[in-house]
């Protein structure tokens, strides 16, 4: 009986372990952008995703390009998705998430949600980390100031409030 906890846990653990792995993969996460018929909008690893043209029962005519090549074409439905897949592992996909009426020739569409996943073929993507810089502003003594609640106050504070609430059931009761 002991084993098979054991070994329930163990499996449990590697598929834990395994489904975390995955998120390391993800370059894009349910972001979403906008692009007008006829513009691009560049991806990271070299990707580049074409807004062709717009109809007006509400399909898009989507290109995607890497190395200046076109690698997938495809018209996509309103709230459907485009999706690449190369070997087996999804690349890209995106929602037409909607699409806005412009002038005869130019319609903006938006895409959410957005997920690209690292290409192993292709070169690493850039990580660029923001660091925030200090402002003047900041330090102004005539702006107010910020003050946070120390967390063990707000736990005293709930105690006490269930402390309260408990006194007022037992004399109702």
């Amino acid at each position: 009986m002991m084993g098979k906890n054991v070994s329930t846990l163990a499996v449990f653990l590697l598929l834990l372990v395994f489904s975390g792995s995955a998120s390391s993969d993800i370059i894009l996460n349910g972001t979403s952008f906008y692009i007008s018929t006829g513009d691009s909008y560049p991806l990271s690893q070299g990707y580049i995703i074409k807004l062709k043209s717009v109809n007006s029962e509400g399909a898009v005519w989507l290109e995607l390009e890497s190395n200046g090549t076109i690698i997938k074409s495809e018209i996509t439905n309103l709230k459907g998705y485009f999706t690449y897949n190369k070997t087996n592992r999804t690349i890209l996909s995106i929602k037409v998430d909607n699409i806005y009426s412009g002038s005869k020739d130019s319609d903006l569409v938006s895409f959410f949600p957005v997920y690209q996943y690292i290409d192993p073929d292709m070169p690493a993507p850039k990580i660029i980390e923001i660091t925030p810089v200090e402002t003047q502003d900041q330090n102004d003594p005539a702006l107010p100031q910020e003050q946070s609640t120390p967390e063990f106050v707000i736990w005293v504070a709930a105690f006490i409030f269930i402390i309260f609430i408990l006194y007022i059931f037992r004399k109702l009761w």
